[in-house]
């Protein structure tokens, strides 16, 4: 599509990395992460596959009816299967396909924001995190936001372009059904909001919109100690 260098494309790089991982390792990516990953962080519902035992446990895609302008179940189409979680697949994608749980990814966002640690294990060095969270890709832009090595990376110029917003050097994703999250190291935050609808005509709304009223709620702790008044001891 064009040199390397030129401009930003998304593309399938994570997935090559994931069969690199494969290789090296001698591992399916299924079990190298397991054992590497979601079993040192306690992620006991982060799965490629579900087992059968949480099948019932996974929450239902919708999508927009375009004739009635509802919300309906989303059946098969396009080759996507709503269900594919349920499936016993082998195939292990290193840039998308695994399901989980809110409370599951936000521990894997704790350790980021904690440099590499959870619970006082270390799973990443502080410079491997670095590394994941800091410009890769020079002058190129990626929106207004840089690009890390698999998350997007706010700017100082996307940072003072939406207030309140997420503070320079915040990285953050979103998925394809409507979930959106970030790491804000300046206010030592971690943030998600997932929902489960594809296509979704809110979800960019939602998301900027729940960005605004964490921010807001950050603001009373913000203030300098002189500007509040404490109530006299008793």
């Amino acid at each position: 599509m064009h040199q390397p260098g030129e401009r930003f494309t998304y593309g399938l790089s994570v997935d090559v990395l994931g069969r690199l991982i494969e290789v090296l390792s001698g591992q399916s990516l299924d079990q190298y992460l397991r054992t590497r990953l979601f079993e040192p962080l306690g992620m006991r519902d982060t799965y490629f596959y579900l087992p059968a035992s949480k099948q019932a446990r996974l929450a239902k895609l919708y999508t927009e009816d375009a004739a009635t302008k509802t919300t309906v179940p989303m059946r098969p189409r396009q080759g996507m299967i709503p269900d594919y979680p349920k499936e016993a697949g082998t195939y292990f994608s290193g840039g998308a396909g695994l399901s989980s749980t809110i409370d599951d990814y936000a521990v894997f966002l704790q350790m980021m924001l904690n440099n590499g640690t959870h619970n006082g294990r270390r799973l990443l060095k502080p410079a491997t995190v670095a590394l994941i969270t800091q410009n890769q890709m020079g002058e190129i832009n990626q929106g207004s936001n840089k690009f890390g090595l698999g998350f997007s990376v706010t700017t100082a110029q996307s940072a003072a372009a939406k207030q309140p917003g997420l503070s320079e050097g915040s990285y953050e994703w979103g998925g394809i059904f409507g979930t959106t999250y970030w790491v804000d190291p300046k206010e030592k935050l971690v943030a998600l909001i997932y929902t489960q609808k594809y296509p979704s005509g809110t979800a960019r709304a939602l998301a900027d919109k729940f960005k605004t009223a964490v921010y807001q709620s950050l603001a009373p702790q913000q203030m300098a100690p002189a500007a509040v008044a404490a109530p006299a001891a008793k």
